[in-house]
């Protein structure tokens, strides 16, 4: 391998699938009216049940800022509700019932984008990709 194989650039590589991901995922989930960053949002706050801000964004490796846009939009939306934690600084969030709903109208568009990324890689790739994925997370 040629030392500077800019080719094999990790960075590089990373940041072209995520958006080709990505954009795969947000055309899923504009048919229930979100986005694919809004979808997993909403399943970290009903994944965590009245977690706070901060629990939720490093479940989501999310800026604590970016994410509190994310909430608020949500939030306006009436998806999502939020309450002052009793003797501790910040919020702690839920799902409305109508961001149960969507939610729940939403999983199956999620699954066909999860389906439609392993027929394009294979049962075995599919698994090796998410695997090293999560390790490189913890980077």
């Amino acid at each position: 391998m040629e030392q500077d194989d800019f080719s094999l650039c990790v960075l590089d590589n990373a940041r072209k699938a995520a958006r080709a991901v990505s954009r795969h995922y947000d055309r899923l989930a504009r048919q229930a009216g979100l986005t694919a960053g809004q979808f997993s949002v909403l399943v970290a706050i009903h994944r965590g049940d009245r977690e706070t801000t901060g629990a939720l964004a490093k479940w989501l490796s999310m800026e604590r800022t970016t994410l509190v846009r994310n909430i608020a939009l949500l939030e306006r939306k009436g998806l999502v509700t939020s309450e002052v934690s009793s003797g501790e600084r910040g919020k702690r969030y839920l799902l409305s019932a109508d961001g149960a709903r969507l939610l729940s109208d939403a999983l199956p568009l999620w699954r066909q984008a999860q389906s439609d990324v392993m027929k394009h890689l294979g049962d075995d790739e599919f698994l090796k990709t998410i695997s090293a994925l999560k390790r490189l997370s913890k980077l």
